[in-house]
């Protein structure tokens, strides 16, 4: 059974699933309107993206660009912001599908190869990347707008709590194991601890 059939085979399970394991740790709890760019969507993205793999005949690990993933995943790291979600739980949101897929089918006796796998892991990067981006850029400019633009301290210290939230959420999912290095998380977390250190030298 591939992981397309497997994922359509038992979408009702593993969205129960990864709504139980959101809800035993989420405060505020979910609500209709931060799921509906969630699990779900998210699923049939995956599902869509395993087919176009396929029929390129090409390394089920190097799919093309997921654009989609990436748009839906900012729209849920946006809904997830206005509910009080921090980032940590932005990308505990993403890691806990991949352990409801990994769960379910080793219970099921499912084997996902090289190529699923590393396909389910590149979409979640993108997803995580793409969430993670639209939460920080919604924090930044909620504090930039509460900040007094007369005290440069303020917007440094502003600009380095964002960065040190995107660099620590980013960190989190790599330790889960959800999203290698040299993705698009990895290189977000790049990026942030890179101008960590250019603020830090400025404000020297």
């Amino acid at each position: 059974m591939s992981l397309d059939e497997f994922l359509t085979d038992n979408r009702a399970e593993i969205i129960t699933r990864t709504r139980a394991k959101v809800a035993s740790r989420s405060s505020p709890k979910t609500t209709s309107e931060e799921l509906e760019h969630g699990v779900p969507l998210f699923l049939s993205q995956l599902s869509a993206t395993l087919r176009d793999v396929d029929k390129e005949d090409d390394s089920p690990g190097s799919p093309a660009s997921t654009p989609a993933i990436s748009e839906s995943a900012a729209e849920h790291g946006l809904d997830l912001f206005k509910h009080g979600f921090t980032i940590e739980q932005v990308v505990h949101d993403y890691g806990d599908i991949c352990q409801a897929v990994t769960e379910l089918s080793g219970e099921r006796g499912a084997t996902l190869t090289i190529g699923e796998f590393q396909t389910l892991n590149r979409c979640l990067d993108n997803a995580i990347a793409g969430a993670v981006s639209s939460w920080s850029t919604r924090r930044d400019q909620d504090m930039k707008s509460g900040a007094n633009p007369g005290k440069a301290h303020v917007a440094l210290q502003t600009r380095l709590l964002l960065l040190l939230d995107q660099a620590q959420g980013g960190l989190d999912a790599l330790r889960r194991g959800s999203v290698g290095i040299s993705g698009a998380t990895g290189g977000g977390l790049i990026r942030s601890l890179v101008e960590i250190r250019a603020l830090v030298q400025k404000g020297e």
